[in-house]
């Protein structure tokens, strides 16, 4: 008998181990290909890794410094964890004021900065209500994103608007996890297609609009 759950351990080793090297083989060919489609978008594109070991696309879009990464949402307890593109843009000049809007909060946005910000305000009428409203010291003028943030986020895949004198930045859900997969293994796991070209473009152009907008501001 003993020998009989001694080879029973082994082979469920055996499987795991198998199991754990295609999961992570999974995540790799998933991670890599994000942005097999983007690179046209930008001039000068320069791929990288951050400290996760996932894509990071840089580059230079409609006169600004780009950068697209993704980040890997496994926070959310008995949610299927999303995969969120964070598009970048650096600015050329300092705008005035920082905000941060947070479609759908779930109090698990460890992406954003603004957890650690202790200015709230109230929401305008135009804006979604399901959300929340920071700044740190110093607010944007709301009146600049009145035409942006109601259009922006009518598309309820868009997460965050996050706005600083350097640079401002959109979130955007572009995967789900395999509902399987987590259910069962708890593992995030993404299907391998890249990302869509033109949602990133569209994207871009509306982080690129804002930006000229804030620094255009400036007196």
């Amino acid at each position: 008998m003993n020998i009989v759950v001694a080879v029973l351990l082994v082979m469920m080793m055996i499987i795991m181990t198998r199991k754990y090297k295609k999961d992570v083989n999974d995540k790799k060919q998933a991670r890599s290909c994000v942005f097999d489609e983007c690179d046209s978008l930008l001039q000068q594109p320069l791929a990288s890794l951050d400290k996760a070991n996932l894509p990071v696309l840089y580059g230079s879009y409609g006169g600004f410094q780009v950068h697209l990464s993704v980040v890997e949402d496994t926070l959310g307890w008995r949610k299927i964890p999303p995969l969120w593109l964070l598009v970048k843009v650096i600015a050329n000049n300092p705008s005035h004021g920082t905000l941060d809007f947070i479609a759908r909060p779930a109090n698990n946005e460890f992406y954003s900065p603004s957890w650690q910000w202790d200015g709230s305000m109230a929401i305008p009428a135009a804006w979604p209500q399901h959300a929340i409203l920071k700044y740190l010291k110093q607010p944007v003028d709301l009146a600049l994103l009145d035409n942006d943030v109601p259009e922006l986020f009518a598309d309820t895949k868009m997460k965050e608007l996050l706005v600083t004198p350097v640079m401002t930045r959109l979130t955007y859900m572009i995967k789900q996890g395999e509902r399987g997969e987590y259910l069962l293994m708890r593992n995030a796991v993404y299907n391998n297609s890249p990302v869509s070209k033109d949602v990133v473009e569209s994207l871009l152009k509306k982080a690129v609009a804002i930006r000229r907008n804030m620094e255009s501001a400036v007196i």
